[in-house]
């Protein structure tokens, strides 16, 4: 399968927002004119409940892990899968069908980490427990726990004896600041005090 196929095919994967389409098709409203905006689990769960939270955490997560999936299985470069997880993030976040406003990427991040380096994910998930344990608040320590991913990223890259300035390694580096940028309200609410009303609605 050539680059530009996998390429596109996440970036539509991407598209298919799960928590848009299921609380349009469950109530007919837009989600992301409710509570938060957003399209994610958490925001999804406080209108459908328990069972919306985690249909919409499997769809997300499961879009990320089958972009990567399908790259991996390519049999082409080895930098692809990254590019796969970073069109499909880009897909959840800016969907064209949605006019580019989605969700925030977390979760297909995470479900597509868990094919590409689940040592890096789960560094990142212990790292964003001791932040917890620091701060009190769950999406600063998230937050956080990612920015410092790619410092994580290249130690192991390091002691396994491989090359951590590669193709791969920038193609990460650019997903970690799609996602965090796409967190940019919460990054200013959390660390900078800043509320939605003061900065506009995102």
């Amino acid at each position: 399968m050539i680059p530009v196929v996998v390429v596109t095919s996440s970036y539509l994967l991407g598209c298919i927002n799960t928590g848009y389409y299921l609380v349009r098709l469950l109530t007919g409203r837009d989600i992301r004119t409710t509570a938060s905006g957003g399209t994610g689990s958490r925001n999804v769960g406080r209108l459908l409940g328990a069972k919306g939270f985690v249909i919409t955490l499997v769809g997300d997560s499961g879009k990320g892990a089958l972009a990567v999936w399908l790259a991996l299985h390519s049999n082409t470069f080895p930098w692809l899968p990254y590019a796969a997880l970073l069109t499909v993030i880009a897909g959840h976040i800016w969907p064209l069908q949605l006019a580019c406003r989605g969700g925030k990427g977390f979760a297909a991040f995470a479900g597509g980490m868990i094919l590409l380096d689940p040592k890096v994910l789960l560094a990142g998930f212990l790292l964003s427990l001791l932040f917890l344990t620091i701060l009190r608040r769950t999406t600063m320590s998230g937050l956080l726990a990612l920015a410092c991913s790619p410092v994580i990223m290249a130690i192991g890259h390091t002691r396994s004896g491989l090359p951590w300035w590669s193709a791969e390694f920038v193609l990460y580096c650019l997903i970690v600041m799609i996602v965090l940028y796409a967190h940019r309200s919460n990054i200013r609410r959390d660390f900078f005090g800043h509320s939605r009303a003061a900065t506009g609605k995102e």
